[in-house]
């Protein structure tokens, strides 16, 4: 993920559309949907909700001067199929 500028860690919160969709069928279509030279996702998580039903927490890394900042990550998580709202819930400068 080549860049001039700094990184960022953004969390970002899938919720899917019912306890029927496959959790690991959202994230491959977010691994196929992201491109790779903006994107990476490092570690994912699983959160529970209510009544058995869990959100996917995905750490993605990406440039920290990425123009429109993680909008553009939100909606491309929000056009998968199965996934009723995707959020960022915070973004963190990774210093080295």
């Amino acid at each position: 993920m080549p860049s001039k500028g700094g990184k960022v860690i953004a969390v970002v919160k899938v919720f899917p559309e019912g306890d029927e969709v496959s959790l690991d069928d959202i994230l491959n279509q977010i691994n196929q949907k992201l491109p790779k030279d903006k994107y990476s996702i490092v570690k994912t998580d699983t959160e529970p909700i209510a009544f058995g039903l869990k959100a996917l927490v995905i750490f993605v890394q990406m440039p920290e001067e990425l123009e429109g900042g993680t909008d553009e990550l939100e909606s491309l998580i929000n056009e998968i199929s199965g996934v009723a709202h995707a959020e960022v819930e915070s973004v963190s400068r990774l210093s080295f």
